[in-house]
Order: C-alpha cells, then structure tokens, then sequence
C-alpha cells in the first residue's frame, strides 16, 4: 500500500469516527430530551392533581375551620407544589405557556390559603404572620433570588410565619385586585408583612424585627 493510501485510510477512518460519535451524541440527545419532556409532562400532570385535592381540602376545611387549626400539612403542601412548579419554569422558561397558565392557577390557589388562613387566624385565635413577596424573573430584579432564599430560611425557623410568592407579571383579575389592594408601584421585591408594605430588599434581621414590631 503506497504512502498516499494509508494517508487516505487514516482519513477515511478519522472521518468514519467522527461521524459515528456525532450520530452517538444526536441519538443519545434525543433520548434524553424525550426523557426529559416526558419527565416535565409527568409532573405537569402530577400538578393538575395536586391542585385538585388542594381544592377538595379547603372546601373541607371551610366547614369548620377550627376543627382542625393545624394547617402545617396543606402550607406544607402548597410549598412543595411551588417548588415543582419552580422546577418546571427552568426546564421549560419563564414564557412557556404551561407554565404561566400553572403559575396563574398557583396564585389562586396562594391566595385562597392566605384568606383561609387569616379567617382561621382570627376566628380560632391563632399565632400567625402572613408575608406576601412579589417578585420578578424579567431580568429587572437584581435582588429578588436572594431575596427568596432569605424568605426560605424564615418559613424554615419560623413555621406559623406563612409566605405567599407572587409574580408581579402574573395577569390575573384577583393578583391584579391584590396588587390594587396595597401594592403603590411594581419596583420588585415587594414585601407584605401583615399587611404592611416594605419596597427593597430585606434581610433576615430586618424581616424578624419587622415581625416582631408588625403585629396584627
């Protein structure tokens, strides 16, 4: 075999090669992007369930709401329905339709616990605060992740302190109505501490010592 040949071969090989992985890494691409997608139609799914029940149990827990005053499951679970809800918006983007037509009902049902937790709060006499944090993933709110990593931390160290995040581009009659409500202008984070307004981003201290002073 002359010089030339081999040369020839090598490339031919090289280019065999090369092709053989490109194709490797399309079908392996594929694959996990059908995985993916049917991961995202899963929990989707799983959504419109869980917001379902979440219905059937406030419609319950309306009957007599002192009954059963302990209301740390449903928070628990409308909090572990935001998250899925957080998870699908990365994977899918802020515009996806979907997503904002979840979102949209996710506030609903947001502010559903929030009034059925004031009324449980006065009529059962309970030791509660409310926070409703109105954000922004526009890209025209610098402060907004680390402002719900703060808020993460206080539900976590103290559970009566209820937390309702809304996103301020949310069009919907009643977010709007609870924009009209407190909200003076839409320059996020927007902090609602029992019912008191604080424009800017707060820090843990600065929110505690709010609770502390902004009772009800």
């Amino acid at each position: 075999m002359s010089k030339k040949q081999v040369h020839k071969t090598k490339y031919l090989a090289v280019f065999a090669i090369t092709t053989l992985i490109f194709l490797i890494g399309i079908i392996i691409g594929n694959y996990t992007s059908s995985s993916k997608l049917e991961g995202l139609e899963d929990i989707e799914n799983e959504l419109r369930m869980e917001t379902m029940a979440m219905e059937l149990q406030y419609l319950l827990l309306s009957e007599d709401p002192c009954k059963n005053t302990n209301s740390t499951v449903l928070s628990e679970e409308l909090y572990k329905l935001g998250s899925k809800l957080d998870y699908m918006e990365e994977e899918m983007g802020v515009n996806d339709p979907t997503v904002l037509r979840l979102k949209e009902y996710f506030s609903l049902l947001q502010i559903r616990h929030w009034l059925f937790s004031k009324r449980t709060k006065k009529e059962c006499s309970l030791d509660q605060d409310f926070i409703l944090y109105f954000y922004s993933n526009k890209g025209d709110c610098r402060t907004c992740e680390e402002q719900g990593y703060v808020l993460s931390f206080i539900r976590e160290k103290t559970p009566s302190t209820k937390i309702y995040a809304f996103d301020i581009n949310i069009k919907n009659p009643a977010v709007d109505t609870l924009k009209k409500m407190y909200i003076q202008n839409q320059t996020t984070p927007i902090l609602i501490i029992n019912d008191h307004v604080f424009y800017g981003f707060k820090n843990k201290e600065a929110i505690e010592q709010i609770l502390k002073i902004k009772r009800y």
